[in-house]
């Protein structure tokens, strides 16, 4: 949980008739106020409406203190692998740090666990070996599992690598929780490797198919097709997430700076955390100027909102013009692919590519993703040196 500020950068807080309720008076939110092992909790509740505040605020306090009885329970009898798992998401449940959407995986990651391990919830912490760990992770890795496009139709001859190595933390956690507790001394879940995630291969168009693929969906006729191939030029001018695309918004774009800022979801802000700014290439400065001087047709709700984009996504219409075209077919990502390799192609260092991206591991990530592309500059600038 977050902690509170420190007193002199401390917000101004209003208390109001509710216990534990405060109004931040420069935002107009209401926030709880609670305390949990000695710590001060600020928990936000999303809105600015006192009755809907003063309905949430006991939901919320209850689930902070949830935490404290669970744990409290984990200490008395003989306590098992599903009470642990119990304390855990409550945990994650009131961790103000962690997304809504990352809390929902981690929740689908617990209930595939007991699933794909019978009688592990009525176990005791204690009795669970490395031996039964190491077998479950063996049988749960080759489980079949539908996924990706047109899953429907599809199933992986074996479970994801990120699916298997995320519900493998889960179980590290859980056991976590007794060795927090003083229950077990060690984790029988360290004893399971992780598996190696396959490089997806990146599907990048030239100049030329990428003019095609545009002017194909642009031309296509239907309700959205315009506004779908504003979307697929924006993320592949900017680099942005599909996600990171949909809550763009007039006001953060500053032509002035030749900046847009990418800040994300309202409330969850943007997948690694804090919004960044990214630069106005002239391709996105050309769509922009378009945008403003031709804001027809667009959704209605989309433009009252004040967002850029009138559509959040256009798969389709870039399934249906790879078909048309006989391309293969690629996805919103593979245009954040093709961002990130035309800036590095145009001799842009990679550091900063990273940072345009929003990626916090200083270029690490883009460095094993791109790092050929600058050996193949490189090698290409030198074959121009003559003595």
């Amino acid at each position: 949980m977050a902690e509170a500020p420190p007193r002199d950068k401390q917000p101004s807080w209003i208390r109001t008739r509710v216990q534990h309720l405060y109004l931040h008076r420069d935002s107009g939110r209401y926030y709880v106020r609670a305390f949990r092992q000695g710590k001060e909790i600020w928990k936000s509740l999303k809105t600015t409406s006192a009755e809907v505040a003063r309905a949430q605020a006991p939901k919320v306090l209850q689930k902070i203190g949830r935490v404290r009885i669970l744990s409290d329970s984990l200490l008395k009898g003989k306590p098992t692998v599903g009470q642990a798992a119990d304390l855990y998401r409550a945990k994650v449940e009131t961790d103000v740090e962690i997304k809504d959407s990352s809390k929902k995986y981690r929740y689908e990651t617990i209930e595939a666990l007991f699933r794909s391990w019978p009688g592990l919830r009525e176990s005791r912490l204690s009795s669970v070996t490395v031996a039964q760990c190491r077998e479950w992770a063996e049988g749960f890795l080759k489980a079949k599992r539908a996924t990706g496009h047109n899953w429907k139709g599809e199933a992986k001859r074996t479970m994801s690598a990120s699916r298997f190595n995320n519900t493998v933390d889960t179980l590290r956690h859980i056991f976590g929780i007794g060795i927090e507790h003083g229950i077990i001394l060690s984790n029988p879940a360290d004893s399971i490797g992780k598996v190696t995630p396959k490089q997806k291969p990146i599907r990048i168009r030239n100049r030329e198919s990428f003019t095609a693929l545009i002017s194909e969906i642009r031309n296509a006729k239907g309700a959205v097709s315009h506004c779908s191939a504003d979307l697929v030029e924006f993320l592949a001018y900017s680099g942005c997430c599909i996600d990171e695309s949909r809550w763009v918004k007039w006001p953060d774009i500053d032509r002035s700076r030749r900046q847009i800022f990418v800040s994300g979801h309202e409330h969850t802000g943007t997948k690694r955390g804090d919004g960044r700014w990214i630069p106005i290439i002239p391709p996105m400065e050309r769509l922009l100027d378009d945008l403003r001087a031709n804001p027809t047709p667009r959704s209605a709700k989309r433009r009252q909102g004040g967002y850029v984009l009138a559509v959040r996504e256009c798969q389709k219409a870039i399934d249906r013009a790879c078909q048309r075209l006989n391309i293969s077919r690629f996805s919103h990502h593979d245009l954040r692919h093709l961002f990130a390799t035309r800036a590095i192609e145009s001799g842009v260092d990679i550091p900063t590519v990273s940072r345009w991206l929003g990626h916090r591991d200083g270029g690490s990530l883009a460095m094993r993703t791109y790092g050929h592309l600058r050996d193949e500059h490189s090698q290409m600038m030198a074959s121009k040196v003559t003595f």
